[in-house]
């Protein structure tokens, strides 16, 4: 058995978990349902940047701590808020958050264990994957208190039908776990004694595949997003023969003809 590397970070407010290859962050506020801090957000952006150039990581999960809450947004307390005005930065902790995401070749995977709003759909709509329990909670309220979701709407604009949105965003109303399996938000929905073995057995099929294939497949997804269609077609042409040349290919081939469980190199 791997052994299991812990370490907290921003103050013990997230907290990070490596087993094997799978690495666990988990922001840890559940006194205040995970809210999110400036420091929580760099946290996240660090430990995503840092997974990302371990090729030896192959799956990431983000959850929040307790029961009750997977992220109720950004703390509007007086502190450490990422509402807290700062006209000398460039980027946003979210945005610089977002783009490190954006970067990452490693699967994210959301387990979602209860409230989901305003700052927190945003991390929720990074993973590339997310498992909640049934009695989750996703919206953003921000129009209730004089704001707009505007960061949010950019990273979950492909997520979410365009009726939905407009709706989630211009009420302020939430949406019931049910509701967002629906509208393709979710991959699965569980009642709560059965989230870690879902979280778990998705993470089991995202290691077993070949961390070549996820890490150019990945990049590759992220890279065609903005282009035509023939510019896709032209770009993941070119994409498919270094990919056909990988040990990690030779390795598949080989072990379905031999009909045996790959054991992947990994190059």
């Amino acid at each position: 058995m791997p052994e299991v590397q812990t370490a907290t970070l921003a103050d013990g407010d997230l907290l990070q978990e490596r087993n094997g290859a799978v690495l666990r962050l988990t922001m840890n506020r559940p006194q205040r349902r995970n809210a999110l801090t400036d420091a929580v957000i760099t946290g996240l952006r660090d430990a995503i940047a840092a997974a990302n150039a371990d090729e030896s990581l192959r799956a990431i999960v983000i959850t929040g701590a307790g029961d009750k809450a997977f992220c109720a947004g950004a703390d509007l307390t007086p502190g450490d808020t990422p509402f807290k005005p700062n006209a000398t930065r460039l980027h946003s902790p979210i945005g610089d958050l977002a783009r490190a995401v954006h970067q990452c070749r490693i699967p994210i995977v959301g387990r979602i264990n209860g409230i989901c709003v305003a700052g927190g759909m945003g991390i929720f709509g990074l993973c590339d994957l997310a498992i909640a329990v049934d009695t989750a909670k996703f919206g953003m309220p921000e129009i209730k208190i004089g704001i707009f979701p505007m960061q949010i709407l950019t990273i979950l604009r492909d997520l979410i039908p365009p009726r939905h949105m407009n709706e989630m965003c211009m009420t302020g109303k939430p949406i019931d776990a049910q509701a967002a399996h629906a509208i393709g938000l979710l991959n699965k929905v569980v009642p709560a004694a059965e989230l870690d073995a879902a979280v778990d057995a998705l993470v089991a099929d995202l290691v077993a595949v070949s961390p070549v294939a996820m890490r150019r497949g990945k990049y590759s997804m992220r890279a065609v997003e903005s282009m035509s269609f023939h510019e896709m077609m032209a770009f993941t042409e070119t994409s498919l023969t270094p990919m056909i040349l990988t040990e990690d290919a030779r390795e598949g081939l080989a072990s379905f003809n031999e009909k045996r469980p790959p054991n992947w190199p990994g190059k």
